[in-house]
């Protein structure tokens, strides 16, 4: 099958969504927006949802599991929407691990009660020429699955996304504004959605229907790919959502569970250094002198440890020591551990 891409197709599962398809390219924040849109397309009860609408993702994917999940047939519908993540084909170089999970994609014929999305988180697969046909282990896919490239959108079309993301918050922006926050925050469009959230919920407390460049200055975050420090701030804020969000876009990523662990605790333990020196009356200097942190990281430590009672950083700092030496020495799922972290706090 031919190579469409995003925009095509959004125009075919409003006509018809069936098929199968294997999302790739660039743009992560696409492909998850695009899983949502065809779920919508077809239709899926949501009090059907644990039946209709089942997802896998690495690190419980195994080909028999997928099979099994392909095998069972939709509840009181003619289709059901399945989910596979954050597989890295790139690193399949044992031949019989593509194999096997291209024999599982052979069932789809068999129980064509499905719509299967395997989607490849950017740079997990190979795409040797851009070109229409495409190649290699694409090319083998596609054999099964339509392929949906999800390209980085220019700079132009990110700042005309931006203006329809507030207008859906009811919030004006023009689209000098919007371009200049992109140039502000970065083009990570996860980062961008939560920044425009932001900015909407601020200009409300203002008693505004509009955004004002200085809002970006004032409240956003300068150009930061999505990391521990964003982590951290979500967790200590009590931002539930966003922090599971944030998360989220990390396992898909498959950054591993020990070292997002290991950046917050780091972060975590420096927060509270620095909240007691600022308690002992300490300069953001001083306190860069005397813990050999940048004095730059230190004024942007301080702004959240001054946010923070010490109680609440003390509770925090021991309960992600126990989370660690759960992960380290219990075999839990990090995941499910930092999960279960985030909504205890």
């Amino acid at each position: 099958m031919d190579i469409i891409s995003n925009l095509d197709f959004s125009k075919k599962i409003k006509e018809n969504p069936d098929g199968n398809y294997l999302f790739y390219g660039e743009e992560d924040y696409l492909k998850s927006h695009a899983v949502k849109s065809l779920k919508e397309a077809m239709g899926i009860d949501e009090a059907l949802e644990i039946f209709n609408f089942v997802t896998l993702d690495v690190l419980d994917y195994t080909p028999d599991k997928l099979i099994d999940i392909l095998s069972m047939p939709p509840m009181m519908a003619e289709k059901k929407l399945v989910v596979l993540s954050g597989l890295n084909i790139k690193k399949m170089t044992n031949k019989s691990d593509f194999g096997e999970l291209l024999d599982a994609l052979a069932h789809l014929d068999e129980f064509d009660y499905n719509v299967l999305v395997l989607t490849i988180p950017n740079g997990n697969i190979t795409e040797e020429m851009p070109r229409k046909a495409p190649t290699g282990s694409l090319k083998t896919l596609s054999e099964r699955l339509q392929p949906v490239k999800f390209e980085a959108p220019t700079p132009q079309k990110l700042a005309l996304w931006v203006m329809r993301h507030f207008e859906h918050h009811n919030i004006k922006a023009n689209q000098a504004d919007c371009a200049y926050l992109v140039d502000y925050c970065g083009k990570n469009m996860f980062m961008l959605a939560n920044e425009i959230e932001k900015l909407a919920l601020y200009a409300r407390s203002q008693n505004r229907d509009s955004l004002l460049r200085d809002d970006v200055d004032n409240i956003c975050s300068a150009e930061m790919e999505y990391g521990a420090f964003e982590f951290s701030n979500a967790i200590l804020d009590g931002r539930k959502g966003e922090a599971l969000n944030i998360l989220s876009v990390m396992k898909f990523k498959q950054i591993e569970p020990l070292m997002i662990m290991g950046e917050i605790s780091g972060i975590f333990s420096d927060l509270l250094k620095i909240k007691i020196m600022l308690l002992a009356g300490k300069t953001n200097q001083q306190i860069s002198t005397e813990t050999g942190i940048n004095v730059h990281k230190v004024g942007i430590y301080a702004t959240s440890a001054r946010r923070m009672e010490l109680q609440r950083l003390q509770k925090i700092v021991s309960m992600t020591a126990d989370t660690d030496l759960a992960m380290k020495f219990r075999f839990d799922s990090g995941y499910l551990n930092l999960e279960k972290l985030i909504c205890s706090l």
